[in-house]
């Protein structure tokens, strides 16, 4: 699989609300970010799945903009076992800390889909 056929995949599965992610087929490591060959073992046989998107905040940070609004921006560890950099939504009666449980969510930018993590 190429690069750019591999990125057209994982935007095809954000319109379908799906979290995709990468398994090599040589040593079993998983990974989020697109990438043609395994991060750990150098080897191309990987294979796009589609992850459950539950998982636990491993780490964030809250960003407080001029217009005081706040961005909080975390790592997720899903429950596959990678990790990913992603946009955390709260709400008043749900706030984000470490170790909290997440679900994924997409929203739409620039009439695009993007994964974020809800806190549930």
């Amino acid at each position: 699989m190429k690069d750019l056929e591999l990125r057209r995949k994982y935007f095809e599965m954000f319109e379908r609300n799906e979290l995709p992610f990468l398994e090599c087929k040589r040593c079993g490591f998983r990974f989020y970010y697109p990438r043609i060959i395994c991060p750990r073992c150098k080897s191309s046989d990987i294979e796009l799945k589609v992850s459950s998107g539950l998982g636990k905040i491993f780490a964030m940070t809250r960003i407080h903009k001029k217009d005081g609004n706040i961005i909080t921006y975390g790592i997720v560890e899903l429950s596959e076992g990678f990790r990913m950099y992603s946009n955390i939504i709260e709400d008043e009666n749900k706030k984000a800390d470490i170790n909290e449980s997440v679900k994924v969510v997409f929203i739409e930018i620039n009439k695009m889909k993007y994964p974020a993590f809800k806190v549930i």
